[in-house]
């Protein structure tokens, strides 16, 4: 008789697989729960900040020289400054005569504020072309070295938006102020077109 043999049961690979799936919806409803429930997510770690360094200044021997003075304005107004101060008896002042003597710099500072004057005259020039001629301005610096008035008190130009402009230069300015009272000081101007 023969024997027969049953046949070998199937494997079923499906196992596996439904176990792997099963894993991984519990992974993602755990994660869904933690996310639900509030609890922190750990906080990312930062690095200690790094201290920059800085080299120090170098020691010096002696100090640094003082800076050089201010260049000389250019001549293009060919403004050329006079003070004279004015000595008489009574309270220094605005209001008295004046009896201070020129601070150092005054000169250069008179000449830096004619050299500003050309542009008032540039401006007047573009209407008139011909326009040329000598302006004086006359002021007082006051012991703290505002100034008191500056006034126009020659002017061959004879035009007076020009004449109104370059006092007003003189009028907002500031000097470095008088020792032992006020000055008095003289500004001749001389403006031609440049050519």
């Amino acid at each position: 008789m023969a024997s027969t043999t049953p046949p070998p049961p199937k494997k079923s690979s499906g196992g596996p697989l439904i176990l792997g799936a099963a894993l991984l919806l519990l992974g993602v409803g755990v994660m869904y729960l933690v996310k639900r429930s509030g609890a922190p997510e750990p906080a990312p770690v930062e690095a200690a900040p790094v201290a920059a360094t800085t080299p120090e200044a170098p020691l010096l021997d002696a100090p640094p020289p003082p800076p050089p003075p201010p260049p000389e304005p250019s001549a293009s107004a060919e403004a050329v400054t006079e003070v004279k101060p004015t000595r008489r008896s009574g309270p220094a002042g605005c209001a008295g005569p004046c009896e201070g003597a020129e601070p150092p710099g005054l000169q250069g500072q008179l000449a830096a504020k004619a050299s500003l004057a050309r542009g008032c005259y540039e401006r007047a020039l573009r209407q008139n072309p011909t326009l040329q001629g000598r302006m004086r301005v006359s002021l007082r610096v006051a012991p703290n070295g505002s100034v008191c008035n500056a006034n126009v008190t020659q002017n061959e130009l004879g035009d007076a938006g020009v004449a109104s402009c370059v006092s007003q230069i003189f009028r907002s300015a500031t000097f470095a102020a008088p020792q032992g009272g006020c000055v008095e000081a003289a500004v001749p101007l001389r403006f031609a077109p440049k050519g």
